[in-house]
């Protein structure tokens, strides 16, 4: 009850006064009955958060005003709790820049290896997923029930959803990055996807083949349900400045009826043995005239000799040779995996006729079976050495090799069967185009007058 008015306090209650003189029996007092004493004052979070967005507080500073403040526990905040809390700071204003999947903890380990990377890109690529009783690369659990339950037909579906060409294109793609980053290791980070980016850049690609390469990288990440760094919003930024600064007009020219006259001509002088000189007549007249990839008569590794175009897939009109038909089944634009028919006729001249250069070619080669064209020794023929002797023989009558390359045949195939007056539909037909891509290799030079 309070002092009456005009009354002296005679001080605190005597149970009080008794526990100031202790302090020992002070403080255990305090203890015991701390849930219900008020808490020191706790720190201003919303605050605190506002500065480290604005910047306007280092890092350091922040540290040093958690140290001088007291959590809500009443205890001072440890050595490690702060280094978590300035990491976590930190971490936020990265993913805020990157986007959130960008940033990995250090203490997360990859959901899958770099030992193990190879591997299980060779499986993805050619459809034979790890099995339940198949050693598999590190993966995260729910990635590695997925795959080990899936049936053998739902393995296959899976594979035919990526033709064949794309699978060895995304292979490729792989190994660049790889080659580029060794030690790379799955999910790939936003920061590593933008830097091979900026690499491929600076080494003069494309920006339509950047982003063929950007693609297989995504493919892996979206079949195995891990963050696609491709879709942050920075990768798609810098993808996009690729376009404003590095889009570059197709310097390619045709290889025209003319210039493969002269080249094939130019095979005397640049090719000393005659079966060599044999087999590049025939493919140079044979890509010529079928509108053919060099991709698909020739290899860039042993494993693809099966997706090149095969001997059993060539007949002659025995009689007369007057006519050679081409069964295609692999092909860039087969994504239904039907068998295309090219019937090439025999020409005038003997010496230009890609019937009587091919025969000529079979004759000597005598191989029945595996790709098409083959060297004596029955390995197939790769794409570098075809590339090699086209060079040779370009620089040997006066043309640049920057502007005509192995692509050319095909672009002069269009661009001559425009000029004798072919329509689009036959034309797009005939190079078995799904679009009107074709329209961008026609090109027709004015008449003299």
């Amino acid at each position: 009850m309070p002092p009456k008015r005009g009354q002296k306090s005679l001080g605190p209650p005597a149970n009080k006064r008794r526990r100031l003189a202790n302090p020992t029996r002070e403080s255990t007092d305090i203890q015991t009955v701390t849930a219900v004493q008020p808490q020191p004052s706790a720190i201003d979070y919303d605050k605190l958060a506002l500065a480290i967005i604005k910047h306007s507080t280092p890092v350091n500073e922040v540290e040093n005003s958690v140290q001088q403040e007291v959590p809500s526990t009443g205890r001072p905040m440890n050595t490690a709790n702060r280094e978590s809390t300035a990491t976590a700071n930190t971490t936020n204003q990265t993913s805020a820049i990157l986007g959130p999947s960008s940033v990995q903890p250090e203490d997360q380990t990859a959901n899958v290896s770099a030992a193990g990377l190879n591997a299980l890109l060779d499986s993805v690529f050619t459809g034979s997923f790890p099995g339940s009783s198949t050693p598999q690369p590190h993966t995260d659990q729910s990635t590695a029930q997925t795959f080990s339950h899936l049936t053998p037909i739902s393995k296959k579906l899976l594979a035919s959803a990526l033709s064949t060409s794309s699978a060895m294109a995304y292979r490729r793609s792989w190994n660049l990055l790889l080659g580029w980053k060794p030690q790379l290791s799955l999910p790939i980070s936003v920061v590593d996807v933008c830097n091979f980016i900026g690499q491929l850049f600076i080494d003069n690609y494309s920006p339509s083949t950047i982003f063929s390469h950007i693609s297989a990288i995504s493919y892996v990440h979206k079949i195995f349900n891990l963050p696609d760094p491709t879709q942050a919003f920075v990768t798609k930024k810098i993808l996009k400045g690729c376009q404003a600064i590095g889009q570059r007009k197709d310097t390619r020219l045709p290889i025209t009826a003319p210039i493969l006259q002269k080249l094939l001509s130019a095979l005397e002088h640049t090719v000393s043995q005659y079966p060599t000189r044999l087999l590049l007549r025939a493919v140079f007249l044979l890509a010529f005239h079928a509108f053919l990839r060099l991709g698909e008569i020739t290899v860039k590794s042993l494993k693809s000799k099966h997706q090149v175009l095969q001997r059993s897939d060539v007949t002659f009109n025995q009689s007369s040779l007057s006519e050679v038909q081409i069964i295609m089944r692999d092909y860039k634009t087969n994504k239904h995996k039907s068998p295309l028919i090219i019937s090439i006729q025999a020409g005038p001249d003997s010496a230009y006729c890609p019937v009587k250069a091919l025969h000529n070619y079979l004759q000597l080669f005598q191989h029945t079976s595996g790709p098409l064209f083959q060297t004596l020794d029955g390995l197939p023929i790769t794409y570098s050495m075809i590339t090699s002797h086209l060079r040779s023989a370009i620089q040997f009558i006066g043309l640049s090799t920057e502007h005509f390359k192995g692509h050319s045949f095909r672009i002069g195939a269009a661009t001559h069967a425009a000029s004798l007056g072919f329509s689009d539909q036959v034309i797009q037909k005939l190079g078995r185009w799904n679009s009107d891509a074709f329209k961008h290799y026609i090109r027709i030079q004015s008449f003299k007058l």
